[in-house]
């Protein structure tokens, strides 16, 4: 049997919650939904951090509070944030080491 790694993508950079009202907006959102991704055998998360206003973030603070969550919640897991606005434009200020 060969190994595999499942990866998840929680949020997507387009979808609101008008379009589906599971969508994780909120830092304790993205990682509750992380971590339910986790407990079933997701081994990467791939995330979009956003603002309240669901549109992409580059706020230092969300992505480090995403990636504490996980980090306490989901040992091991692969972060994998974006830093890109649903249009492949890079979202300004987004890149920060944690």
């Amino acid at each position: 049997m060969k190994p595999v790694v499942v990866a998840v993508a929680i949020t997507g950079s387009v979808p609101r919650k008008k379009d589906n009202p599971a969508v994780p907006i909120t830092p304790a959102e993205q990682v509750e939904s992380t971590k339910q991704a986790y407990e079933t055998g997701a081994a990467l998360a791939h995330i979009h951090v956003r603002n309240d206003d669901e549109t992409p973030s580059s706020d230092p603070q969300r992505f480090a509070a995403v990636y504490d969550g996980i980090r306490r919640h989901c040992p091991g897991m692969i972060v994998q944030f974006s830093t890109e606005d649903g249009e492949g434009i890079p979202v300004s200020g987004a890149a920060r080491s944690f």
